[in-house]
């Protein structure tokens, strides 16, 4: 179960990207994928890898295209590389248009 804290980290971490997110009953936060409506973003608090600080925490992040109900990307990463991933998930939505058409 994740503690309060993480959670707030996380709304933190979603808010820093313009990110609105609505939370789940399984603990996870769920939003369209900026620029992508029919993609759902979705991540969570993962853990800690122990012995490493606490920027080395993990959350693990889904893309799925709600239209084709797929996965198109999965990632389980420290908290400081989320808007690396971001951006990643906006390049592999794209292709993912590209490729479904």
């Amino acid at each position: 179960m994740m503690n309060c804290n993480n959670f707030q980290k996380l709304v933190a971490l979603a808010n820093e990207h313009g990110i609105n997110c609505q939370a789940t009953p399984e603990q996870c936060l769920v939003a369209s994928l900026p620029g992508y409506d029919d993609f759902l973003l979705a991540f969570t608090w993962s853990g800690a890898v122990e012995g490493e600080s606490p920027e080395h925490e993990l959350i693990a992040i889904s893309v799925q295209d709600i239209t084709q109900e797929r996965m198109v990307a999965a990632w389980q990463i420290p908290t400081y590389l989320f808007g690396y991933v971001l951006r990643q998930a906006q390049m592999l939505v794209a292709a993912h248009i590209d490729f479904m058409r």
